[in-house]
């Protein structure tokens, strides 16, 4: 178990860079187009720079709760990643802490 959670937790660090260019690349964004920091949502960066994920996004509506994903997807992008990203790499580094 603890090798598991360890494994989770390098998964949660290692994936901060990654976190951290899609704010960057956001942040790009709302430079030279139109979108602010609240209107550009996650859905709309996914529809607009990352297109081949929609039909990811079409099957998750058949899997889970709609109101939930409608929410998720209509959060502004920049702000929650910057949150997901803080909590994640948080979280990675407790559980290291925790199991050693």
């Amino acid at each position: 178990m603890l090798s598991f959670l360890r494994v989770i937790a390098y998964i949660c660090i290692w994936t901060t860079p990654f976190q951290v260019a899609l704010i960057l690349w956001g942040i790009g964004i709302i430079a030279v187009t139109d979108y602010s920091i609240l209107s550009l949502s996650n859905i709309e960066f996914l529809r607009d720079y990352l297109g081949f994920l929609l039909p990811i996004i079409d099957w998750l509506y058949t899997w889970f709760w709609n109101a939930l994903l409608d929410w998720v997807f209509s959060l502004p992008m920049i702000l929650h990643q910057t949150l997901k990203a803080i909590f994640s790499t948080w979280l990675g580094f407790w559980i290291l802490k925790n199991t050693r």
